[in-house]
């Protein structure tokens, strides 16, 4: 019995140990496996606290970036649509100023009978006809020639001082002082010209051959006016060589006027470009013509038609690039809707139809608005040219159409005060919108300033973003520990109710 005792009691003993060491075994198992789930989600809450940090933070940004970014791209299309129409309607300007001054129908062709005797160029004022024309002198300036030299260094006075004395027409010239030592040929004609008397003076080598190849050449001005004389006064030297002139020297000229008979009339001028006898006409005389020929002025509206086809063709151009921006629908790349509902577009487009439509502020007798000379706006809105109604206006109202475009002025400009036609007065008004004040110029530095105020909402918005993600960071970092602690505990306290069930029950779980 005894013995029977004892073994049970071992055996008990034996059962309840390997029980303790299963339990152990268990709980360390356990330990290691909650400390490896711990781990891998993260130490705690198992979630991506990072991803979702910047999820709620887009979640936030996202709709107020992409309003700024809308707003900024709707300000580069219209800078685009503005930069656009100012271009279209650059065109216009330079259209308008190839028709804004009264030469710039100078349009007529001057033929010449005898060319090598006379050429002819026409201005503004040049009126069609046909003239006779014989010229019967040019104008020449006097040339007087010295006597031979030796040299143009080579002393005139013996080195001693000298002067002298020019007489132009009836003026007589301040003396002419050459100081000793100065008195060569050279210094002679470096004084002349210095002294700007009206007489030029040059050294020149003949080259014949001769002891005494040099001349000194004095010219006066065109004309009988231009005549001078000479004196010289050689003071204490001896005047040896001087300076000497032959009356009968070949290669002197006298100074004359040119004479030239224009329709029975004979007119005597200093020059040989005369501008002031037949109207807008200057004649370049070269020769004589020995007898009568004939000068005709024909007018060629060809260049003014080809500038007048140039403006209409700019209208259409401004008018269809206005359209295209205005349209919602429109498919054009870059500039197409880029202004739809645009206040300035329908103000451009007025102005630019009353510059056409409208009667001309300086009207002529039968030609007043452009309708009268074939310019006209169709039903679409598209500018013709009627070519016949154009060639009847320049041929038989050809003063009108001057006046009604240019207002007979010349040289129009944004500071011209009156009336100076349609051409003159629509370039008033184009240079006024087109300036660096006008109104296109104005809204698209309006569009420029607001994106740069744009650009530093979206700044200021990335900076807020910034401070409210790390704000979210810190946030779920102490969420996570947090939760990662709990978790620890429950772990913690499930291992140990694990081990103690296993002591006592034998269970494992």
């Amino acid at each position: 019995m005894a013995t029977t005792a004892v073994s049970s009691t071992t055996s008990a003993t034996s059962t309840i140990a390997a029980n303790k060491t299963a339990a152990a075994t268990t709980a360390a198992a356990n330990k290691a496996a909650a400390q490896k789930i711990i781990t891998s989600l993260n130490a705690g809450s198992g979630v991506d606290t990072a991803s979702l940090a910047q999820n709620l933070v887009d979640a936030e940004r996202m709709p107020q970036e992409n309003g700024i970014n809308a707003k900024i791209t709707k300000n580069d299309s219209r800078v685009s649509g503005y930069a656009a129409i100012s271009y279209v309607m650059s065109q216009v300007q330079t259209a308008m100023s190839a028709l804004k001054d009264q030469t710039s129908f100078n349009s007529l062709n001057a033929t010449s009978g005898n060319p090598s005797a006379f050429t002819v160029t026409t201005g503004a004022y040049a009126i069609e006809g046909s003239h006779d024309v014989e010229v019967l002198r040019l104008a020449k300036y006097q040339r007087t020639v010295s006597n031979g030299l030796s040299s143009a260094t080579a002393s005139l006075n013996g080195g001693k001082a000298m002067s002298i004395q020019l007489t132009v027409g009836s003026n007589i010239a301040p003396v002419i002082n050459l100081a000793a030592g100065k008195d060569t040929p050279q210094d002679l004609a470096d004084a002349i010209n210095a002294a700007q008397a009206g007489v030029t003076a040059q050294v020149v080598n003949t080259g014949d051959g001769s002891a005494n190849p040099f001349q000194v050449v004095m010219t006066g001005a065109p004309g009988s006016a231009g005549a001078f004389s000479l004196s010289t006064n050689y003071g204490s030297g001896n005047g040896v060589p001087g300076l000497g002139f032959m009356a009968n020297n070949p290669n002197n000229q006298v100074a004359t006027d040119a004479q030239v008979k224009v329709d029975g009339i004979t007119y005597t001028r200093p020059s040989n470009t005369i501008s002031d006898v037949v109207a807008g006409v200057t004649m370049n005389l070269k020769g004589l013509t020995g007898s009568s020929t004939g000068l005709d002025l024909t007018r060629d509206t060809t260049a003014i038609k080809e500038k007048i086809n140039a403006l209409a063709t700019s209208y259409n151009d401004a008018m269809s690039m206005l359209n295209v921006v205005s349209d919602p629908k429109s498919t054009v790349d870059t500039y197409g809707a880029t202004l739809v509902g645009d206040s300035t577009v329908r103000m451009v487009k007025q102005q630019l139809r009353s510059m056409f439509v409208n009667p001309s502020s300086t009207p002529g007798n039968n030609v007043k608005a452009l309708w009268q000379v074939g310019m006209d706006i169709d039903a679409s809105g598209t500018m013709t040219v009627d070519a016949t109604k154009l060639d009847t206006a320049l041929s038989s109202n050809f003063a009108d159409v001057v006046k009604t475009f240019t207002g007979n002025q010349n040289n129009v400009s944004a500071y011209t005060v009156a009336a100076a036609g349609i051409a003159g007065d629509g370039l008033k008004k184009l240079n006024a919108m087109l300036g660096a004040t006008g109104v296109l110029a104005t809204q698209s530095a309006n569009a420029t300033t607001q994106n740069s105020k744009y650009q530093a909402d979206l700044t200021k918005l990335g900076v807020r973003m910034d401070s409210l993600l790390a704000r979210y960071q810190k946030q779920f970092a102490s969420m996570n520990s947090l939760v990662g602690s709990v978790n620890s505990q429950k772990a913690s306290l499930k291992s140990s109710f694990d081990g103690m069930m296993a002591t006592y029950t034998g269970k494992t779980g």
